[in-house]
């Protein structure tokens, strides 16, 4: 803490740009500018030149004060800690942010503060990584620096502010309950004993018995008094879990499942739980253990969206004046935008999609026996005719809720009637109904496996991207080029939108996209952006906005649905088996 005010307190009132002094170094000879208090190491980074006094304030938390060694952890548990100490610290510093502000006076003269708040999943984030290294985990605030007259340093009102910080840190560890952090990590290490075993065993989908997947009406939090689910004793199954318990409840098997039932039943609640189960859920949010295959993908109807370069003719034989194979438009129909999600998805590689039938196109979903008579030249192949296909000569699995339409029952591997939010399986009950599936005479489909990126066309010297902003929470617009990803309901919080925003404008910025695999370069950036060296840390993480994890997967059908972007003609296309 002297080395600190050393530095800052000579900036007494003088103008902000000086703060640079905190985080940059005269010379390379010298060493980083890294302070201590107590048990704790501290540093800063700068945000950009126009607001100066924006900082990033990284703090240094060593693993011991958590009661245990994290660098020698036998099974790794930072994501669970980092969740923990987020969850335990956040509201602590955000409240001592809270209690600086003065309504009466201009808030620049007290320090600003912000940590990242988690929700209810365990995954990556920029607010805080564990380094293995240095057994220590990096707490990351936004610090904005007491002005004086909103130009000068305040610096005395400066390292008031940052010992505050430092304090509640310390105090609020000395003071947690170890039982709390151990029940993060047990939850985290249950949850990737439950995926190993559905890898093993086949499942697609386990959801445990006990579980609450209704959602308090407009929020995520589990509604009070809710049913818990209850597996049904055909698809039960017994998971042994690493302390020597065990885990009982639904395993849906790979294949084609249906989910039925009468209005309010809980089908589409129970989808809802299936798709949001790629994530890992925190301890008390009721769907801990609902856990989906990490590479689901929900495939709705989608009216005016964009297509682009697509091959769309596993599910169009023809269209009037274009090209099935190669397809564009900037405004696609229900039919044609949920072809297209499907076939982005499988090359996306995703080996189960999650489809509500109350959210497609109909169309598209089904064509009975007498209107394949009534209009034979239809041009549409609908889902019906691939749905078997896809699991059989590409192993993708597919969860369908029907309500009106009996046909997909013919094709189900196992079909699950709702009543009252509980399943009942009734797949032999079906097998004895005058069902029969349609055996359309076509040919086996192609389905394109490759996807590449034509960089922009620019007569600037460089790439790069002038104006970037959101809309609706679910708009991104990167200087022309717009994207909406409602429909992405993966996508969960502005955390996951700010990391998206980013990488778009990343690969945007690219001038050789098309030497690689878009679901490749997706992969890299992801990867590339929670970078925890500090020699050499991401431009991510030195973005001013918090950021979460997201599936490269998100960030490949985002850029699909980028309006003013192309893509390669064709691509390689996988033969059909």
């Amino acid at each position: 803490m002297k080395r600190f005010k050393s530095i800052i307190l000579p900036m007494q009132g003088h103008s902000k740009s000086s703060l640079h002094w905190l985080y940059n170094t005269a010379s390379a000879q010298e060493p980083p500018l890294i302070f201590q208090y107590d048990d704790f190491h501290f540093w800063f980074s700068g945000t950009g030149h126009r607001s100066s006094e924006k900082l990033l304030l990284y703090v240094s938390i060593p693993g011991s004060y958590l009661g245990r060694d994290f660098h020698d952890e036998s099974s790794p548990a930072d994501i669970p800690a980092e969740t923990f100490l987020l969850n335990l610290l956040s509201p602590v510093l955000n409240e001592l942010s809270t209690s600086y502000q003065n309504l009466d006076k201009n808030v620049r003269e007290k320090a600003q503060l912000e940590t990242q708040s988690t929700g209810y999943t365990m995954t990556r984030r920029n607010g805080i990584s564990y380094r293995k290294e240095e057994d220590a985990f990096i707490l990351r605030i936004h610090f904005n620096v007491p002005l004086l007259n909103a130009v000068s340093v305040n610096a005395k009102s400066a390292v008031a502010a940052v010992r505050d910080i430092l304090d509640h840190i310390r105090d609020t560890l000395s003071d947690f309950n170890p039982a709390e952090l151990q029940n993060y990590i047990q939850t985290w290490q249950k949850q990737q004993a439950i995926r190993s075993y559905m890898k093993d065993h086949g499942l697609c989908v386990f959801i445990a018995n006990g579980s609450i997947l209704p959602r308090r009406e407009d929020t995520d939090e589990p509604l009070a008094g809710a049913v818990l689910f209850r597996s049904p004793k055909e698809l039960s199954v017994t998971i042994p879990m690493p302390d020597d318990t065990v885990m009982e409840g639904m395993g849906i098997p790979a294949g084609v499942t249906v989910i039925t039932g009468g209005g309010y039943s809980g089908k589409s609640t129970l989808l809802d739980a299936i798709e949001q189960g790629i994530y890992h859920h925190i301890p008390g949010d009721g769907r801990e253990y609902v856990l989906t295959d990490p590479s689901a993908m929900r495939t709705d109807a989608e009216d005016g969206r964009p297509v682009s370069n697509t091959d769309i003719s596993p599910f169009f034989s023809f269209l009037p004046g274009q090209e099935v194979e190669d397809f564009f438009t900037a405004h696609a129909s229900g039919s044609v935008s949920q072809a297209a999600n499907i076939v982005e998805a499988v090359c996306a590689q995703a080996k189960l999609l999650l489809i509500d039938e109350d959210k497609s196109a109909a169309n598209f979903m089904i064509r009975d026996r007498n209107m394949r008579l009534i209009v034979p030249n239809e041009p549409i192949i609908p889902f019906t005719d691939r749905v078997r296909e896809l699991y059989q000569s590409r192993g993708i699995s597919t969860i369908l809720v029907i309500g009106s339409s009996s046909e997909y029952l013919a094709y189900a591997d196992q079909a699950l009637l709702m009543e009252d939010y509980l399943p009942r399986v009734i797949t032999k009950e079906v097998q004895n109904l005058p069902l029969a599936a349609y055996k359309a005479a076509i040919k086996a489909a192609s389905w394109t496996e490759s996807r590449r990126l034509i960089p922009r066309e620019t007569g600037q010297e460089f790439l790069y991207v002038r104006h970037v902003k959101t809309e609706n929470e679910k708009k991104i617009i990167l200087d022309d080029y717009v994207a909406d990803i409602t429909h992405l309901t993966a996508i969960i919080n502005e955390n996951q939108m700010n990391l998206l925003v980013a990488l778009c404008e990343r690969l945007l910025c690219r001038e050789d996209t098309d030497e690689e695999e878009l679901l490749t370069l997706a992969k890299a950036y992801i990867d590339k952006a929670f970078d925890t060296h500090r020699e050499t840390e991401s431009v991510f993480l030195a973005a001013q906005l918090f950021s979460e994890e997201i599936r490269p997967m998100e960030l490949y059908a985002c850029l699909n649905r980028m309006r003013g972007l192309h893509f390669l003609k064709g691509g390689a296309a996988c033969c059909p088996e």
